[in-house]
């Protein structure tokens, strides 16, 4: 008797699986070819492989308008998804001469390859992105199917930003000096290749360095969601923020932003913002730089940039002399009293002269000159040049002399008070200075007014 034994065996096949795309994090520009390294893996070996996607796009859902492509390994044919998702485009084999492209990207076949060892499939795609996929930063997918219809569906690997790094336009005065408590209207532009809605962040510093944020004049646009900002004095905050147009002022204890009258416009690829500024009495007497920075929806930023100068100063007045009148002695001294003011203050002060002559000539006369910001005196020498005698502090025990006239340092006084600088110059004018003679005065700032 033969006894006959059946035994059923299943035979279950290894689910494909995705490996990896290097790099995980990708950055390009569009119009730049990349190469993008794939890997897809089944344990019954490479061959039984049958299909290999990569997505680049925002969501496994979003196969419209986006780079979807697709391996078919038993045939060794590249294809790429169509804009509307109804069709393959292509089918050539990876390095023929032959370019797939939809509207949003394009494929070099001849720069593809597919190579397998083992249980690994790897497929380095060569994708150049177009301008019309440019401004975003998108998530990679991976997939595969064998065979046996088994599926590893699409899974997350990374992400790839793909971007045109924005520029800085121009500001518009570029220099100039401006009074504070006058509005003024600065005018400036920023650029994207993606277009101007793909800017996210305007700003514009004037300020004398980067550095210098606080107490200072650091404003901000942010145009997805069309406000205006202003830094605080502390550079903690950015506060509120105010539509351009309407009926609200910013301000801290430097500027005023009247954002009725800001106007933001953007066309094409160009961003422009005018701004209306009022600097206040606290932000006057300096030479600033005026700076402009952008960042766009993927964060790419270009920092800070010095674009010009721009001067927010007062013009220094002369004031009076006493006597402003009489008849002197020579050789005698006598006091002179004269007076200069700044509105932005008598610190702000460079530079003042006393000049005594029958002219403005500074020729062979008494023409005194006391620096207050290093607070040293000098007298012109006799021919009028450019040399000064002297250098010394008032009240030190110094006499300086030309051939027409001597200054006592000594009995020479300085005294400053709000806006107005006095000096009592001591001056004693010699025997050949003799006549009637005129006084002048002169004074200049720190921004060279």
């Amino acid at each position: 008797m033969v006894f006959l034994f059946v035994f059923q065996v299943n035979v279950f096949a290894a689910a494909p699986a995705v490996g990896t795309i290097t790099s995980s994090n990708i950055t390009t520009a569009p119009n730049v070819a990349l190469s993008i390294t794939t890997t897809f893996t089944d344990a019954d070996g490479w061959q039984n492989l049958k299909e290999a996607y990569l997505l680049i796009s925002t969501s496994t859902t979003t196969l419209t308008n986006s780079c979807y492509l697709y391996y078919d390994q038993n045939l060794n044919l590249l294809y790429l998804r169509n804009d509307t998702n109804t069709a393959w485009l292509g089918g050539f084999k990876p390095g023929t001469a032959n370019t797939i492209e939809n509207t949003y990207v394009k494929l070099n076949c001849a720069s593809s390859t597919a190579t397998g060892s083992s249980s690994t499939l790897t497929v380095k795609w060569n994708i150049t992105f177009k301008s019309t996929y440019s401004g975003k930063i998108y998530d990679t997918y991976l997939s595969a199917v064998d065979d046996t219809a088994g599926v590893a569906p699409l899974v997350k690997k990374g992400t790839c930003i793909v971007n045109n790094s924005p520029v800085l336009g121009t500001i518009t005065p570029s220099s100039g000096t401006k009074l504070p408590s006058t509005s003024i209207s600065f005018t400036t532009t920023y650029t994207d290749a993606d277009g101007w809605a793909n800017l996210k962040e305007a700003y514009l510093l004037i300020s004398t360095a980067t550095t210098a944020l606080t107490n200072s004049c650091y404003l901000y646009y942010d145009q997805n969601a069309n406000l205006l900002y202003l830094r605080d004095d502390t550079n903690s905050s950015w506060g509120t923020g105010y539509t351009p147009g309407s009926a609200s002022i910013l301000e801290n204890s430097y500027i005023k932003l009247d954002c009725a009258t800001i106007t933001v416009t953007g066309s094409t690829n160009t961003l422009t913002i005018k701004w209306s500024i009022t600097f206040k009495p606290a932000y006057s007497g300096k030479l600033y730089n005026t700076y402009l920075s952008v960042k766009d929806d993927v964060d790419k930023t270009v920092v800070l940039t010095k674009k010009g100068t721009i001067t927010v100063n007062t013009t220094p007045v002369n004031g009076t002399v006493t006597p402003s009148s009489g008849t002197g002695q020579a050789n005698v001294y006598q006091n002179f009293t004269t007076t200069y003011t700044d509105a932005d203050g008598w610190q702000n002060i460079q530079y003042v002269y006393f000049l005594i002559n029958s002219s403005t000539s500074a020729a062979q006369c008494f023409e005194g000159y006391y620096n207050q910001n290093t607070n040293l005196l000098y007298l012109r020498d006799d021919n009028g040049s450019s040399t000064w005698l002297g250098g010394y502090t008032p009240g030190s025990s110094n006499i300086i002399e030309n051939s027409f006239g001597k200054l006592d340092c000594s009995k020479t006084t300085i005294s400053g008070s709000g806006t107005t600088l006095t000096i009592n110059w001591q001056v004693a004018l010699k025997s050949p200075f003799t006549g009637a003679k005129k006084t002048y005065l002169y004074v200049r700032d720190d921004v060279n007014t």
